[in-house]
């Protein structure tokens, strides 16, 4: 398609239309790749539900909206940033912490198993909520 003349004749030989004849040539690609992204994320977003079900069934450690968001990266930035919103830079930044260290963990447990070698992120996990918690008492919305 991209070497096709059919097209070309819709278009005039200057810049203009060559960049309109490369953006409307283009198109079919880009949605091509956007597809790709959005099936590639959905399956993404799967396993790692899959993961965190069996290996981090405690609800201190993700709780339920968290559990649903954590395979979105869209809804996880849209978490944040309703934290920040409506309490701050500080809490928002506390709430990027904890989806990080809820990550890591599910990750090192699916690695490696529960057991020593994740306690660290587990504690991490707990000691980013009660901050979190407290940001979001200090600064009620």
């Amino acid at each position: 398609m991209w070497n096709s003349p059919w097209l070309e004749d819709l278009f005039d030989g200057g810049n203009t239309g060559l960049v309109l004849l490369s953006l409307l040539k283009g198109l079919p690609v880009l949605l091509a790749a956007g597809l790709v992204w959005r099936v590639a994320a959905r399956e993404n977003g799967a396993w790692l539900h899959a993961l965190a079900a069996y290996f981090v069934p405690e609800r201190e450690l993700i709780r339920n909206e968290e559990w649903l968001r954590l395979g979105a990266p869209l809804l996880r930035l849209q978490a944040r940033r309703e934290i920040r919103r409506r309490f701050g830079w500080k809490a928002g930044r506390l709430k990027a912490r904890l989806q990080r260290a809820q990550l890591r963990l599910v990750r090192k447990a699916a690695t490696y198993g529960r057991g020593p070698q994740t306690r660290r992120h587990e504690a991490a996990v707990r000691r980013l909520r009660a901050a979190l918690e407290a940001a979001m008492q200090a600064q009620p919305g």
